[in-house]
């Protein structure tokens, strides 16, 4: 089924979608609520001050106003009365098309939260959903998409959902016995929930499916068999690059790549973990890995998430071998296709003996004469299948997984124990310090003012939003449109994920330069951009980010010799949002910081599952993971699971998902 085939959808609208990174009709079945609304507890507004965000039921009770605040700022407003005859009014900036559907005598939902200015009640940018008949007594809340309105998302979902059957790699059987219910239900009851009941055990069901498929491939990587290919006696030359460094490595660094070259060495595979604070020097101990298949002969390949920090390590790499007669290629989707073509030959031929890309290198085209080390970086990043379809380009190759992001030990056992695992904890002797502090917003004015003072002196910052576009929150777009019209606007720039590859490296590399000294993101800077002169970073919404997220955005400044500063910033803190904030403030430590929010918020962070459903598994506990491990044990040994997956490796599937039926 394709995008076009659904009502509403046109090549536009599926474009936007695909910018999004929705690229399936499975993907857009992933798109999951990021809330819920209770049309059946309806709140009084009176008696909502303070109370976070409620439901209100409203009818308009006068014509919209628009009032123009200044260059580029409009308010809408409108007056309500809601079920209880208190009346309200709300506001929404530059949402001047919003005023034609706030007819008088209207009836909505009005979702937000209600705040007092002296007698009067007001509710800031709420959700309104049109009271219609027969309407779901717990509406879904979906994250906006650029340029697809969320009624057309909501009726794309149902028409998914009527003519697509979703079925499981788990047995009627196993399903029974691991109290799940049935897949295809499951994903009614996220999107379409009858009740709270129903909605719980959904996300139940989906979370342990999906993560004891995830568990059942490492297993069987794990259980891979001998490898064909011998590696030579390159000790020597590695001890001479290792000595030849501008740096001397720490203990740890020299301890993984030690555990790295004799699981290399050795007859069996190498399946193993790879994990660090940011900052510790993974990448030396991974590059230094991909010199010792080169020496003898053999291919070796790096996979990046993002194509700005894949090009950061072709880079790197480049800087390092090239004494060594190497012939290192960089591969991604921007390449044109003179270029592609030439990269593909070499990489075929063999005469390109370090690979480094994004995941075009899992591509059909891209065929390797003898590969025999591959190695993911950030690797929860990729979907199971992404990583499988590059292991599946040679035959038990030595495999390496990196991630920045330290997982708490109690889960990486849990999800990686089928894999040796080597730590960094370690860091190198740092120049600079970074200080982190929590911005009320009487001092915003007053950091906007340093960042301009620093910007002047040539020092350079990041402000990253957590949304592209959002009416509730910071989003880049937003505040990028508002900067242009403050003393900041002749340095700033803008980098989020829906710009064309062309457009971020353009941007990119006019903020490596110096040429844009104040960058506002998403946190699509938050792993591996390293630029020793930017000493600032602006974090908004901090509540909206897990700490090892947190953590890693913080990594991005204190990289050169000058002291630094992580801002944190957020309109409102509950006390549990407070003791995270101030626990961050306290720790610069990414393993502990890790084992804390894991212990506070859940396995989410870590799973790579917080995407466009923000909570849906946040709240996996250690029972729900235990039960993950049980039914992946059940997959490996009670069914054709490895088979059926090998089957159903297409890029863009759900991991857990067996196929897609059409009713």
């Amino acid at each position: 089924m394709e995008f076009t085939e659904i009502r509403g959808f046109g090549a536009k609208r599926s474009e936007k979608l695909k910018e999004s990174g929705i690229k399936t009709v499975s993907d857009l079945l992933t798109v999951f609520p990021y809330s819920y609304a209770d049309l059946d507890n309806l709140a009084k507004s009176s008696e909502s001050v303070g109370k976070g965000i409620v439901t209100l039921f409203g009818k308009v009770s006068s014509s919209p106003v628009v009032k123009y605040i200044r260059k580029g700022l409009f308010l809408t407003t409108v007056a309500f009365v809601d079920s209880f005859g208190d009346k309200f009014e709300c506001g929404w900036f530059n949402r001047k098309y919003i005023k034609n559907s706030l007819l008088p005598g209207k009836e909505f939902y009005v979702i937000g939260k209600v705040e007092a200015f002296g007698k009067k009640l007001s509710v800031n940018n709420p959700t309104l959903i049109q009271y219609a008949e027969n309407m779901p007594k717990i509406y879904p809340l979906y994250r906006p998409i650029k340029g697809v309105p969320s009624n057309v998302l909501i009726s794309a979902i149902d028409t998914v959902l009527k003519n697509v059957r979703v079925n499981s790699y788990i047995d009627t059987q196993a399903a029974k016995k691991f109290g799940l219910i049935e897949l295809n239900e499951a994903f009614y009851g996220i999107h379409r929930p009858k009740s709270f009941l129903e909605l719980e055990q959904s996300k139940r069901s989906i979370a342990i499916e999906n993560l004891s498929c995830n568990m059942a491939l490492y297993a069987i990587v794990k259980k891979s068999g001998k490898k064909s290919h011998k590696y030579s006696d390159n000790e020597k030359l590695l001890t001479e690059f290792v000595n030849g460094l501008s740096f001397e490595m720490t203990a740890d660094q020299k301890r993984a790549l030690s555990e790295i070259i004799a699981d290399m060495r050795s007859d069996k595979k190498m399946n193993r973990l790879l994990q660090g604070d940011v900052g510790c020097g993974k990448t030396i101990v991974a590059l230094s890995a991909m010199l010792y298949a080169a020496a003898s002969g053999f291919q070796s390949v790096l996979m990046s998430p993002t194509e700005l920090l894949a090009l950061q390590h072709f880079k790197t790499a480049q800087n390092l071998f090239s004494r060594y007669g190497i012939k290192i290629v960089f591969l991604t989707s921007s390449l044109n296709s003179k270029e592609k073509q030439a990269t593909l030959a070499d990489i075929a031929d063999g005469s390109a003996d370090i690979i480094i890309g994004t995941h075009s290198l899992i591509g059909d085209n891209v065929v390797f004469k003898n590969l025999s080390l591959i190695i993911t970086d950030e690797q929860q990043r990729f979907g199971v299948n992404q990583r499988g379809a590059l292991e599946n380009k040679a035959l038990n190759a030595d495999y390496l997984i990196m991630t920045a992001t330290p997982i708490p030990r109690t889960l990486a056992l849990t999800l990686y124990g089928d894999l040796e695992q080597s730590e960094i904890r370690t860091l190198p002797r740092k120049k600079a310090e970074t200080h982190t502090r929590y911005v009320p917003n009487s001092k915003i004015k007053d950091m906007i003012s340093y960042i301009k003072e620093k910007a002047d002196c040539g020092e350079q910052t990041y402000m990253v939003c957590p949304r592209i576009d959002d009416d509730e929150l910071v989003s880049a777009n937003n505040l990028y449109e508002h900067l242009s019209k403050t003393p900041l606007k002749k340095f700033i720039g803008l980098l989020h994920g829906q710009l064309s590859d062309d457009e971020k490296e353009s941007v990119m590399t006019k903020f490596v330069s110096g040429e844009i000294k104040v960058l506002i993101s998403t946190s699509i800077i938050e792993v591996g951009i390293d630029v020793p002169n930017a000493t600032s970073i602006v974090i908004f919404n901090c509540d909206r980010y897990g700490l090892s997220q947190l953590h890693q955005l913080r990594g991005r400044v204190g990289r050169g010799d000058k002291d630094s500063f992580c801002f944190l910033l957020s309109d409102k803190l509950g006390d549990t949002a407070k003791q995270r904030i101030e626990y961050f403030i306290s720790c610069s430590d990414g393993f502990s910081l890790a084992e804390y929010d894991y212990n506070l918020r859940g396995a989410g962070d870590f799973l790579g599952t917080r995407q466009h459903g923000d909570s849906l598994f946040s709240e996996m506990d250690k029972s729900t993971i235990d039960i993950a491990r049980e039914l992946s044990d059940y997959l490996i040994e009670n069914t054709n699971f490895k088979e059926q997956m090998a089957e159903n490796e297409d890029e863009g599937k759900i991991i857990f998902v067996k196929n897609l039926i059409m009713n």
